[in-house]
This record gives C-alpha cells, sequence and structure tokens, in this order.
C-alpha cells in the first residue's frame, strides 16, 4: 500500500536510520527496527482507521520507534495511516511478533487519542536473545484548526498545515513544524526546525541544532549543545543557549544568554541584551539600546539607536556608528569607538584605547595603554598609568593626566590641564587656559590663547603665546635643572618676575626697571605692563624672547 511521506526538511528518514542512534543501555526498554542483517527476516504490516474530530477537540498521540508525519487539512477528519516493520531471525517469528503490536485509537469528549502498544515481551533480556527490532511510522491527516499534541521517543517528528495549538515532546530524532499556529515543541538529541508559525513559538532542546525562520509572535528558546539559529521574529527573543553559536536577525527585542559559542545580533527592532562568555559577540542595526557582556571574546557593535552599555573581560571592544551614549569597561583588551552620538564612558585595563568623533563629552581611563582620541565635540577626561596620550580636535575643556608616557594635545577648543610625571607634555592651538605639570621630561607649548601655568623638574619648558589673543593672558612656568623659555608677541605688555639660580636671563623685549635686574633676577614692565610674567628657575637659564614673523 502506498503512503503519503512528509518532505518537510529532510526530517522524515526512514526508522531503521533512526533506530541507529540508540544506546546500548537503551536495550532494557526495547530493540527498535534496524536494517535485517544476514539471515534476518522482515514483515511490514499496514494500519489505517478514520475518525471525526469535533469542534474543539484535539488530536492526542502517545509513540515511540518510528517516525510521525502530521498535515493539516480541511474537513474535520482524522485519517491515520501507519506501517508496522518488524524484523526477527524467520519470517514466521517476524510476523508473530508484528501481529502483537497495537494501535490503539480511542475518542472521548475533549480529544481523539492514538497510542502504540508493544508486546510485553519487548521488555524483556528474552526478546533482545531472539535478535528482533520492530517500529511504526505514521502518517497522519488532521483538521487544520484542530490541536495537536505528540510525545514520540527514538523517531522523527515533522507537523505541517496544523494551525491549531501545537505541542511536541520528543526524543533521539528530528522535530519539525511548518506553517502552524503557535507551538510548544521539546526535544533531545536531535535538532528542530521550526517555518512560518503565526503565533509564539517555545523550545526547548538539548543536544542539536535548532532553526526558527518566521514567526509572527514571540520566541522563547532554550538549547545546549547546539547551534542557535532565529530570523524573521515578529515579537520578542528570548534565547538561553550554550556550548555553540547563535545567530539572530530581523527580530523585536531580543535577550540571549550563551556560554562557549558567539553570538551574531542583525536588525533588531527594539532593545537588544547579551551575556556571552567565552565566545564573540557582534551586533549590528539595533533599533533600542544594547546592553552587551561578554568573556574571552571579542565585542563589535554597529548602528545601535539608543544608549549602549558594554561590560567585558579579557576582550577587544569596537563600536560605531551608535546614535546615543556608550559606557564600555574590559581590562585586557583594546577599545576603538566612533561616531558616537552622546557622551560616552570607557573603563580599561591593559588595554589601548582610540577614539574617533564623539559627539558627547568623553571620560576615557585606562591602565598601561596608549589613548588616541580626535573629534571630540563635548569635551574629555582622559587618564592611564604608564602610557601615551594623544588628543586632536577637541571641543570643550580637557583634563589629561598619565605617567610614564608622552601627552600630544592639538587643536583645543577650551581650557587644557595636563599632569604627568616622567613624561613629555606637548600641547598646540590651544584656545583656552593652559596648566601643564610634569617632571623628568620637557614641556612645550605653542599658540595657547589663554592663562598659561607650567609647573616642571628637571625638564626644559618651551612656551610661545597665541598672536592674537584678545588681550594679554598672565603665564606662569617654573622647573629645575633645565632651562625656561618664553616668546611672545611684538606689542605685548607683562610686569615681570624672573629669577634663576645658577644661570642667566636673556631677553629680546625692552624691559623698565620696576626693582632688581641683573642677570639671574629681572622685576620690571615690557610694554606698559599689565598681565603677569612669572618665571622662576634653578640651575637653568631663562629667556624672553619675540615670536617670529
Amino acid at each position: 500500500m502506498n503512503r503519503t511521506r512528509s518532505n518537510f526538511s529532510g526530517i522524515c528518514s526512514r526508522a531503521g536510520r533512526v533506530a541507529a542512534l540508540v544506546f546500548p543501555l537503551l536495550l532494557l526498554c526495547g530493540v527498535p527496527a534496524r536494517p535485517a542483517g544476514p539471515g534476518q527476516e522482515q514483515v511490514s504490516k499496514d494500519f489505517q482507521k478514520t475518525v471525526t474530530l469535533g469542534a474543539g477537540q484535539a488530536l492526542k498521540m502517545d509513540h515511540k520507534f518510528g517516525q510521525v508525519a502530521v498535515h493539516g487539512e480541511s474537513g474535520r477528519e482524522v485519517k491515520i495511516s501507519a506501517t508496522i516493520h518488524a524484523q526477527a531471525d524467520s519470517r514466521a517469528e517476524a510476523q508473530a511478533f508484528a501481529d502483537k503490536i497495537q494501535i490503539q485509537v480511542e475518542q472521548n469528549g475533549s480529544d481523539v487519542q492514538i497510542r502504540t502498544v508493544y508486546p510485553e515481551e519487548e521488555k524483556s533480556w528474552f526478546h533482545f536473545r531472539k535478535n528482533a527490532s520492530y517500529s511504526v511510522d505514521y502518517d497522519i491527516t488532521m483538521p487544520v484548526d484542530a490541536p495537536l499534541f505528540v510525545k514520540n521517543k527514538f523517531g522523527n517528528v515533522s507537523a505541517r498545515g496544523v494551525h491549531g495549538k501545537i505541542e511536541i515532546e520528543n526524543s533521539n530524532g528530528q522535530l519539525g513544524v511548518q506553517d502552524t499556529g503557535g507551538a510548544r515543541l521539546t526535544n533531545a538529541f536531535g535538532g528542530i526546525e521550526v517555518k512560518d508559525a503565526a503565533g509564539d513559538v517555545a523550545i526547548t532542546n538539548n543536544n542539536g541544532s535548532v532553526n526558527v525562520a518566521g514567526v509572527k509572535g514571540a520566541l522563547d528558546l532554550r538549547n545546549r549543545f547546539g547551534n542557535i539559529t532565529a530570523s524573521g521574529i515578529q515579537n520578542g527573543v528570548t534565547i538561553n543557549g550554550g556550548n555553540a553559536p547563535v545567530e539572530v536577525s530581523d527580530a523585536g527585542a531580543t535577550t540571549i544568554n550563551n556560554s562557549f559559542g558567539g553570538v551574531t545580533v542583525r536588525n533588531i527592532r527594539g532593545s537588544l541584551s547579551v551575556n556571552d562568555d567565552n565566545g564573540a559577540i557582534d551586533v549590528s542595526n539595533v533599533q533600542g539600546a544594547a546592553t552587551l557582556h561578554g568573556t574571552f571574546g571579542a565585542i563589535t557593535f554597529t548602528n545601535v539607536s539608543g544608549p549602549v552599555n558594554c561590560t567585558a573581560s579579557n576582550s577587544r571592544v569596537k563600536g560605531g556608528p551608535a546614535s546615543d551614549t556608550a559606557n564600555v569597561t574590559t581590562s585586557f583588551g583594546e577599545v576603538s569607538l566612533e561616531q558616537i552620538g552622546g557622551a560616552i564612558e570607557v573603563q580599561d585595563s591593559n588595554g589601548n584605547v582610540t577614539l574617533r568623533d564623539i559627539k558627547g563629552y568623553a571620560r576615557i581611563n585606562t591602565s598601561f595603554g596608549t589613548i588616541e582620541a580626535t573629534g571630540l565635540h563635548k569635551g574629555a577626561r582622559a587618564t592611564t598609568g604608564n602610557g601615551r596620550i594623544s588628543l586632536s580636535d577637541v571641543t570643550g575643556d580637557t583634563y589629561v593626566k598619565t605617567s610614564f608616557g608622552a601627552v600630544q594635545v592639538q587643536r583645543i577648543n577650551g581650557n587644557l590641564t595636563v599632569e604627568n610625571s616622567n613624561g613629555e607634555i606637548t600641547a598646540s592651538a590651544v584656545k583656552g587656559d593652559t596648566a601643564a605639570r610634569t617632571s623628568f621630561s620637557a614641556v612645550t607649548l605653542e599658540d595657547v590663547t589663554g592663562r598659561i601655568v607650567v609647573d616642571n623638574q628637571n625638564g626644559a619648558v618651551t612656551i610661545s603665546a597665541a598672536r592674537a589673543s584678545g588681550g594679554c593672558k598672565s603665564i606662569s612656568a617654573k622647573t629645575s635643572f633645565s632651562s625656561i623659555q618664553v616668546r611672545l608677541p611684538e606689542g605685548s605688555s607683562y610686569d615681570v618676575i624672573a629669577h634663576t639660580s645658577f644661570g642667566h636671563i636673556r631677553t629680546e623685549f625692552p624691559v623698565t626697571a620696576s626693582g632688581e635686574i641683573g642677570n639671574d633676577t629681572i622685576r620690571g614692565k615690557i610694554g606698559n605692563g599689565g598681565c603677569e610674567l612669572l618665571l622662576n628657575n634653578s640651575n637653568g637659564g631663562i629667556e624672553i624672547l619675540k615670536l617670529s614673523k
């Protein structure tokens, strides 16, 4: 007799192939059919039955050892077609065993129940010694709108075109549904595939991949030891995975927890939360906020509309563009952010930080790593230990602190404060006030518009005031065991107090004495006086020079 078989995703294979997955310990509960061995005989026996399903009634099935394929069709009939397979050392034994397998179909007020009953000897060691095996394959047609409940073991299960509520529990076989309503699916030791579900879908799986595409409701998915792929989910997504990669695309608000596998997310209509251990996180096109946590794997985010909150350890973080704020915390990994639309805060340890085009205030802290940033539109605070700092094109007040690393800043449209030790300081084109402190290294300031204060030890100081500063600005510089050189625009007016020891003072400006003038001390005025020019050195010379034309 010919039987109709489902082709959905190729999951409906011969029962003998499914039986090959059975472990030796499972022999205690019976032996499913397998290809006949040398000297074995195999028989097949068909079963057919049709019952009418009443309105509101469900179809329930309890089965093991064989595949189940269910199709939804118009009408109210349940058409049951089954093939019983049995094999043994002789045809008579196989036929006898096949005749003992029963298919029970019972109907009550709430449902139609289908149950496969195997003979009692299947549970005995004696049956195993007979070298017999068996299975039953089902192909069932049911009303399209009726609920479906299936329990199966050791076989594939598929359902197509069933739009009522679906609950399927399977083990040791593939499970697939297509063109259905809402579904609750459970499996073990086999994959799950879902296509085109009209309602919410809940999935629990172990030791198998899960692929979901086209869900008009929400998706709640749990899996262990298998890849997870979900796409085209209209509402929210919640995924708890482990030990394998997770991929989600074109979904509503999404929450993902994973370990020992990467997470890739694309096109989320809402917020996103990802928690992944020992795997990379790659996120793009999120219309809401993104909360990302990872360990021992790189984190990358692009095109995020809402705030980004990223925490990691032993991980590199790369992000942007993003429309809102970004907070990043990591260790033993580099941080690279660009085109961030709001304020940022970066906390790193033992990693370099690179920033570009930050629209909000930038707060950066690292240790044993460099900081490089350009295009900071609301000012910055950059601190590191034992690392170099380089900032450029900053609009707003800027604070920089490091040690054992050079500081280089340029084009600062605001006030600048630099604290360093055992590191060089170089700053140019500063539109506001500048305060710089270091030791055992040089300080060089060029084209500074505002007030200048330099405190140095054992390092040279070189200062060039801006040509057009809108009036004089006071300058104070101190060092030891090196030189101080100050260049001023012609026509400048300052009240000068300059002193050094074991060094000489030289000036290119005429000084009108108002006190002592000598090789090591000057008290007087340049021009009409006004702003203070305070220079103090020990064991080094002082020069007051004109800016070159």
